[in-house]
């Protein structure tokens, strides 16, 4: 009798197990993102690629042929002035040792006469788990969305 109850226990118990796992693992796919965007505000465009991508990462830039490996990506890694880049993660998911992050990203630049242009577009980032089991990004996209009419 005490065998069944095991079995009953570990069917019921096991899938409710690897939810609670996967929604852990987007949460912190999410956490990264954010903590990601706070460290480029702070270190700069270079170091937070540097810390956050893969050394086989792809940039997709707009209008841009594709940017492979990170060292080809640092090489282009400038911050332009008076330009601050957020973005938020909106939704995501994950599936073994990959996982995605997409959400809506603004762009302010302060001009010389002090007004600020803004631009505004949407970017997706897939993340893969490293072999120390933290996570990197492995491609970043963006895109601008139309000026308002």
């Amino acid at each position: 009798m005490q065998f069944f109850k095991i079995i009953l226990v570990l069917i019921f118990v096991t899938p409710f197990a690897a939810l609670a796992q996967e929604k852990d693992d987007i949460e912190t796919l999410f956490a990264l993102d954010r903590e990601f965007v706070q460290y480029r505000l702070k270190n700069g465009t270079y170091k937070a690629f540097a810390k956050y991508l893969a050394d086989d990462a792809v940039t997709l830039p707009p209008g841009e042929a594709p940017k492979v490996g990170l060292a080809a990506i640092l090489k282009d890694a400038g911050d332009k002035p008076n330009t601050t880049v957020t973005w938020e993660p909106e939704a995501g998911d994950i599936s073994g040792d990959l996982g995605y992050t997409w959400g809506p990203f603004s762009i302010n630049t302060i001009k010389a006469d002090g007004s600020v242009s803004k631009q505004h577009g949407k970017y997706a980032s897939v993340w893969k788990r490293q072999p120390d089991n933290g996570w990197k990004i492995v491609i970043d996209s963006f895109s601008l969305n139309p000026p308002p009419q």
